[in-house]
Parts: C-alpha cells; structure tokens; sequence
C-alpha cells in the first residue's frame, strides 16, 4: 500500500492512564487517555481555542434543506432524466449532510444550547426517521467505550461467530442505513434513562404524526411520485454516502488507544465539506466537543502526535473501500513492510 494513500506508523500504541479535563470521554474501566497531558502547553491551548462556536457556520442548517428544495424543484419540474439524476443526487447529498447535523447537535456543538440543539437535532434527523434523543443515548456510549465489549456499534459485539461477523461487515455498505436507524431505536431507547425514553416517545409520535401528514397530503393531491422522486430515490444517494463513512470510521482499527482505534479520511475539501468534517473522525473522537468547522485545523496541530502514536491516517475513500473489500473485519487495514 503506497504511503500517500496511507499515513501509519508501526511504534507500541501507548497505554491510557491518566485523566484530563479537556478529553471529555471517559474510559469504561474509569481511566482516560492522557495523550493531552503529552501535548505542549502552546498545543494544549490551541485546542482549547478550537472548542470556541463560530455562530455564522450554523446557518449550514439552512443551506442544506434549501438544497433538498432546490432538488426537488429539478427532479419535479423536468421529465430529462440527466437532470433528475442531478436532482437526486444534490437531495441525496443534502438528506445525509443533514443526518451529521443531528450528529453535531448531539454533542451540543451547535449552540450549546440543549434545548436549541435538541430540536435543531430533531429536525435535521427527522428525513431519515431518526429520533434526536435515542441517537443521543446510543452515540454517548459509542464515544464512553468506543471498540470494546460495551460499543454499541461495534461489529464484533454483534456475535462471536467470525463468518456472521464478516457478514455482517460486508453488507453493511448496502444494508447499513436502515439496520442503524432500527439499532438508535432499540438500542437508544435500552440505553437511555426514564427521562430519555419520555423524550424518545415523543420524538417518535412527533416523526410518525410528520410522515403521516406528508403522507395524507400527497394522498390528497395524486402526488405520491413526489415522495418516491424527492425522497425514496435521493435517500439510496444518501444511504451510499453515509454507509461508507460510516465504514470508515473504525473498521480495522487498532482497539483500545484513543490515537488508534479511530481512523480519519482527510479526503478533499468538497467531500469534508459535505460532510461536515465528519470524516476527521479521530479528531471526533479525541474531542468530541470540537465543532466541525475546527477539526481540519486540530487534524493539522496533532500530526506529529499521529505519527508517533501510529494512526490510521487515510486520503482517500476509495483506498479505504478497497482494503476493506480485501482486508476484512477481521484484518488491519495496514501497509504492507
């Protein structure tokens, strides 16, 4: 594998021991990594800068229900099918890029506002059928035990049986949308407390009663080929996005160091954009409170810290679907000596 599609180094990962207050996520044996405490006292600032908000990159979540509009309004309006498929590809990206914004909201990285990030969170989810409060309650134990026994969205805690693991891995890239929306369901709502069930329910009735208006309406006025042009198709589009990200994010990995069990797909600046960073996971992942808009500069701070450390540094999304087809769940996705 040639290193400018990977950027890895084989040194000992190092040990997690100590705690600090600027890495928000604990570990499950009640340690947390000290790979901050390592860091100069110019680096530690900086990355204390990073979780400043920067209120005017909010209005994305204006920009991308515009673009599902401006979509729709293509897709509806011409009987060319190159322009649909433009269309469908422009809601697609627009439906999965709103998906992430719940994924921000969900670590109040929005407005710092609970209330202004649960609702904002709710809305953005609602086209994909994503309750706010269960994919809070699941992702936070996502980020407490990330790649251990108590993960839920690790692949390997699924089953013990390696050939149903591998099944399972395999066809996440075409079936993983909607067995993870079923998984925040079931999985947020045993997870969460008595008041996140409450909310849950809520945020359930709330999506049920929206499809049912919409639903009714196209119903009312013979317009259902507007659902299946402007929704059902796009979200095939969407679903191809969000699988492989998602993918991407911590499929052969090396477990239980924060600076290796997570992999960042640094891409190129259209892709993060669409995104929203998401891409520069292990940054996600060390400081979870960082907004988007800051990751690519903490991805630029830590380098040397990745090199040291051996992490899993990617270019490019086709490099990782290929040693993922050829490597497996059960493999290193490391270059070859």
């Amino acid at each position: 594998m040639p290193m400018a599609d990977v950027a890895i180094e084989h040194d000992p990962p190092k040990t997690s021991l100590a705690p600090d207050k600027l890495h928000s996520e604990k570990r499950s044996t009640g340690e947390s990594s000290d790979w901050l405490r390592e860091l100069s006292t110019e680096k530690r600032a900086a990355l204390r800068a990073m979780h400043d908000i920067v209120p005017v990159w909010n209005l994305v979540a204006v920009l991308y229900p515009l673009m599902w509009l401006g979509g729709a309004m293509i897709v509806a309006s011409t009987p060319l099918w190159p322009l649909k498929i433009v269309g469908y590809l422009v809601i697609g990206i627009a439906l999965h890029a709103m998906a992430i914004l719940t994924h921000e909201a969900s670590h109040l990285s929005m407005f710092r506002n609970p209330h202004l990030d649960r609702w904002v969170g709710f809305l953005m989810g609602a086209p994909v059928f994503i309750s706010y409060t269960a994919y809070k309650s699941l992702h936070a134990d996502h980020h407490k035990y990330t790649r251990n026994e108590l993960d839920p969205d690790e692949f390997l805690n699924v089953t013990n049986i390696r050939f149903v693991q591998s099944i399972l891995f395999y066809s996440w890239l075409i079936i993983g949308t909607p067995v993870y929306v079923l998984h925040v369901a079931v999985t947020g709502w045993l997870r969460g407390t008595r008041r996140d069930r409450v909310n849950i329910v809520v945020e359930y009735l709330l999506l049920a009663a929206m499809g049912i208006g919409v639903l009714a309406a196209a119903w009312r006025y013979g317009r259902f080929d507007l659902i299946i042009h402007c929704w059902a198709i796009p979200m095939i589009v969407a679903m191809v996005f969000g699988n492989l990200r998602s993918w991407a994010e911590h499929a052969m990995t090396v477990p239980g160091n924060p600076l290796t069990r997570t992999r960042t797909v640094t891409s190129n600046r259209v892709v993060s954009f669409l995104m929203f960073n998401l891409n520069y996971h292990l940054e996600h992942h060390l400081c979870p409170a960082i907004p988007w808009y800051h990751l690519p500069k903490m991805h630029a701070l830590l380098k040397d810290e990745y090199r040291r450390a051996g992490s899993i540094i990617y270019k490019s999304y086709w490099r990782f679907l290929w040693d993922a087809l050829t490597t497996g769940v059960h493999g290193l996705a490391l270059p070859s000596m």
